[in-house]
């Protein structure tokens, strides 16, 4: 067993407890899941286990996720919560991670992998049949496969955006509206903090982009255009 996947473990269990939530045997597996799905987007199929994903058990499913849990429960990297379900007279399982466990927790997996994660716990952690939908309908392994078949990961893309996002053009009555603001703004900024207000204090700094922008309030609009592309992501803005 690698012990970078048993850190991811620990890592996807610690982003719930974050959250003051526990996680089910199934989610904390279909985490794992889209954890190789994330590292085969980037790396031409090639996840990040290793392991022989399956569409059985509400989909994605291997027996190698199960038994990294137990490795990581049993190496103390995240805690077991026994409990009986109302359904039925058996005892479950709960997975969270104890506090003095979180530190450093950081698996040496890349950002890529990491970062669409957070968003996924955040949206799923305790979301059950929302995370199973979105791995049923929404991930390119799972596309035209029966119950019993490998899954390819050679399928894994890299999601498009939606449509172009587009920029409107301030009429003249909303930059009026918007001089108007900023000069009261400035007013009320100067009235509550004069001259002696930055004795011994730092003045905050004004960059050429706040320069532009209150020129564009105060004169015609700039003749310019913004180019380039811009990478949306779960949790944290990437920049390529």
């Amino acid at each position: 067993m690698k012990a970078d996947i048993l850190k991811l473990i620990r890592y996807i269990t610690s982003l719930a407890t974050e959250r003051e939530e526990v996680l089910s045997p199934i989610r904390l597996v279909k985490f794992l899941y889209l954890a190789d799905l994330y590292h085969a987007r980037r790396n031409g199929g090639v996840t990040l286990t290793g392991w022989p994903w399956r569409f059985v058990h509400y989909g994605p499913f291997c027996r190698e996720s199960l038994d990294a849990i137990k490795m990581a429960v049993a190496e103390g990297l995240i805690e077991a919560i026994p409990y009986v379900s109302q359904f039925d007279d058996e005892e479950h399982l709960l997975y969270r991670c104890s506090v003095d466990k979180q530190s450093g927790r950081m698996p040496d997996v890349p950002f890529y992998v990491t970062g669409p994660l957070q968003g996924a716990v955040r949206k799923w952690a305790v979301d059950t049949f929302a995370l199973l939908d979105h791995v049923y309908f929404e991930t390119e392994p799972m596309t035209d496969v029966h119950p019993g078949d490998l899954l390819d990961f050679s399928k894994a893309r890299e999601p498009r955006p939606s449509k172009d996002i587009s920029m409107k053009k301030l009429s003249k009555e909303k930059i009026a509206r918007g001089k108007e603001l900023v000069s009261k703004i400035t007013a009320k900024q100067s009235r509550f903090q004069p001259e002696s207000f930055w004795i011994g204090r730092e003045r905050p700094i004004y960059d050429e982009a706040y320069f532009e922008a209150v020129n564009y309030l105060n004169e015609s609009p700039l003749d310019f255009s913004i180019q380039g592309e811009a990478r949306i992501e779960d949790s944290v803005t990437e920049f390529e």
